[in-house]
């Protein structure tokens, strides 16, 4: 007995049969039976459907300052979206320096590539999912590897876009946008090999590093070791800026063996690490519950370590799970078995134990 699948929040075919279907897509009707929706429903949502209920619209901050648009897409349209997610993750084949948005990667395998190097260089795409329109989306899928035809083409772009542009915020965004990222991550990596360098992509994070004493100025045309001001190579530059991209020159970092070398958040000078500062923090939270109890833990993290809008007020399951969390964050980053991973979470399960003895003996 077949299963009515049409509201189904997964596809469940295989990888070879999901990639084998799209590449016998003819028509939009095709579509929809790929992804199991009624070819009504599915042109109801995307095109019938007013643009301002299809998605809701929300600020949050970034963690270097600034604000941060996110599109969420309604529940209907999230899952169509989640479908075709699914099905294009079977057909893209993410080179090896793809870390983000890919199976198996993360930004601790995007951090390893590049330790104990002597020069390590970051840059940041600007306004990167804004970057990507409509058109371009559309062209990816019209382009070889793909070669859809036009209507196809068409109605994948439709799904995937909000305002003319890839919206952050949607499930299918993420892979769209490294198919749209395939053929310029194949030209850096041809620079890269070309001038003895290692390259990563992390999403819209670019490191390039180096074990030689003086760069190559296709790569950085001028700098001073120790100074911030770098003025990029005319080479490198034009790679990223003929596929579609603006560097944004104010998150520009030229960092020496000497210096602090981070790479997607993480040290890289002679081994992956989180940075002082997280584990500061993490002690002084823990030291808190320790010392004036769970509820004046919770106050002294909002105010001196939590983002307010991620960490309600006073809300301990959220405070436990989200120290839970970061030590958990350090035993990725580390490993499992490291001494301060282990210190961590002796001291956090210790603390919850207590927990649960004063919860018994007040219920006594």
């Amino acid at each position: 007995m077949s299963k009515d699948t049409s509201h189904s929040l997964l596809l469940y075919d295989s990888c070879k049969e999901l990639s084998e279907k799209f590449k016998k897509l003819e028509s939009p009707q095709d579509v929809a039976q790929l992804l199991e929706v009624p070819y009504k429903n599915l042109i109801y949502y995307i095109y019938r459907k007013s643009e301002d209920s299809r998605y809701n619209t929300f600020i949050v901050p970034k963690k270097s300052g600034g604000s941060r648009t996110i599109h969420s897409p309604n529940k209907s349209l999230a899952i169509i979206q989640r479908k075709l997610s699914q099905v294009l993750y079977t057909i893209y084949r993410p080179r090896a320096s793809v870390h983000g948005f890919a199976a198996k990667r993360s930004i601790v395998t995007n951090a390893k590539a590049h330790i104990k190097k002597k020069f390590i260089l970051n840059l940041d795409l600007k306004d990167f999912f804004d970057s990507i329109n409509f058109g371009r989306v559309r062209g990816v899928f019209i382009a070889k590897p793909y070669e859809v035809n036009e209507k196809v083409a068409t109605i994948l772009a439709q799904i995937c876009c909000f305002n003319n542009k890839l919206p952050q915020g949607a499930p299918s965004s993420p892979i769209i946008s490294n198919l749209i990222c395939a053929k310029m991550d194949s030209e850096l990596q041809r620079f890269a090999e070309e001038y003895g360098l290692f390259y990563t992509r992390y999403a819209d994070d670019i490191t390039f590093s180096i074990n030689r004493d003086e760069l190559p100025s296709a790569l950085v045309d001028s700098y001073k070791k120790g100074l911030p001001h770098v003025v990029l190579g005319k080479e490198l530059k034009s790679i990223i800026e003929k596929n579609g991209f603006q560097i944004n020159d104010a998150k520009v970092r030229l960092a020496y063996k000497t210096q602090r070398q981070a790479v997607t958040g993480l040290i890289v000078n002679k081994s992956v690490n989180v940075n002082r500062k997280y584990i500061r923090n993490l002690y002084g939270a823990l030291h808190a519950w320790e010392k004036y109890g769970l509820e004046q833990a919770v106050e002294t993290y909002i105010s001196k370590y939590a983002k307010k809008p991620i960490l309600p007020e006073k809300d301990i399951p959220a405070f436990l799970d989200s120290l839970r969390g970061k030590i958990e964050f350090i035993g990725s980053v580390r490993g499992k078995d490291d001494d301060l991973y282990q210190k961590l979470l002796n001291i956090f399960n210790g603390l919850r134990r207590k927990e649960a003895d004063k919860e018994s003996i007040a219920v006594e």
